[in-house]
């Protein structure tokens, strides 16, 4: 698992196909919803092998899709703040105390 964190594009539209790529990352870039996910709009998902790791996945029609992955909120694109900042018990994950 590649642990260096990918620097987050300024001028460039982001792009998480080539993000997955360029980390050769286990994330999946989509799966299908499940009957328990009924009236879910989003996934939070976290992984903890050597480091924590989040993604975030939002629904589109029968599947959920990734948005971005990331080890840090400041890592995050900017899609993914968003929906972050939409869900306050998400974002007091990421305050520093």
């Amino acid at each position: 698992m590649n642990t260096t964190s990918l620097p987050k594009p300024n001028s460039m539209e982001f792009d998480i196909h080539a993000k997955l790529k360029a980390a050769n990352s286990h994330w999946s870039y989509c799966y299908a919803v499940h009957p328990h996910d009924k009236g879910f709009d989003y996934q939070f998902n976290t992984t903890f092998v050597g480091e924590m790791e989040f993604a975030v996945y939002e629904r589109i029609e029968n599947y959920f899709v990734l948005v971005d992955f990331f080890k840090s909120y400041d890592e995050a694109c900017d899609d993914a703040k968003k929906i972050i900042d939409d869900h306050p018990d998400i974002k007091k994950m990421f305050s520093v105390s």
